[in-house]
């Protein structure tokens, strides 16, 4: 069999990277379809509505069930263990093509899918809470931000901007040019700024430090460590004199 060029090989390497993307982007597409749908139709529950018992409108089901959670596994009676699995199975039955996550509310059974069901609501304190959480997040320091330049399945241009703990950006982003979500191709991370190179310096400097400080603190220990022997070992010598 004949060995394949360095540029077939790319070719093909960019074949498989623009297969995936398409297939992320199928899939984003069908999710954000589904969340319009929601939106539209008003499928979305209040929590007072939950609580009320209300189904789910996208599966009929209860959110709030009031049967409680179940037990976990090894705790399980013979019958429990029994339900969970059928009902674990009927959940597959139903929702085996939807390719989506699962959710259930706390203190309730009731299975509901990633895709045919809009989220739970949340009650007004947890909103609080959230709302509490975000009032207290700041801007990102610019310095702390890498940029990525992107070439999407439409085969437009992007420059996204993203934390610098980001190793690999998502398989989809936004195109601003075509107004839709669109898989991601090829992916660069761009040279840092002066301000990052100067950010990431000092990040590795600080770590450096911290390092040494271990280091030295190990070392101080081994040397109480050594001596503590040097001094049972004068005693044992001791005794035997």
């Amino acid at each position: 069999m004949a060995r394949l060029s360095d540029e077939e090989k790319a070719r093909r390497a960019l074949t498989r990277r623009r297969k995936a993307a398409v297939e992320a982007e199928q899939r984003a597409s069908r999710v954000e379809a589904r969340q319009r749908e929601w939106r539209e139709k008003g499928m979305r529950l209040t929590y007072a509505e939950a609580v009320a018992g209300e189904p789910c409108r996208g599966c009929g089901r209860p959110i709030i069930d009031g049967l409680g959670a179940w037990p976990p596994p090894q705790d399980r009676t013979e019958a429990e263990r029994a339900a969970a699995e059928d009902a674990e199975a009927e959940f597959r039955r139903r929702h085996r093509e939807c390719d989506a996550i699962s959710w259930t509310v706390g203190g309730s059974r009731a299975v509901h899918c990633g895709y045919c069901c809009p989220p739970p609501p949340l009650s007004d304190a947890t909103l609080r809470r959230v709302a509490a959480i975000l009032g207290n997040v700041t801007r990102p320091d610019p310095a702390e931000l890498d940029t990525w330049r992107m070439i999407l399945t439409c085969d437009h241009l992007v420059e996204v901007t993203m934390h610098r703990t980001v190793s690999q950006p998502s398989m989809t982003t936004r195109c601003e040019q075509c107004a839709q979500t669109r898989g991601v191709v090829e992916a660069e991370k761009l040279p840092p700024t002066e301000a990052r190179r100067l950010a990431e310096e000092r990040r590795l400097a600080e770590a450096l430090a911290d390092a040494q400080r271990q280091v030295d603190r190990y070392d101080r220990q081994a040397a109480n460590a050594r001596r503590r022997v040097q001094a049972l070992e004068q005693d044992i010598r001791a005794l035997d004199g």
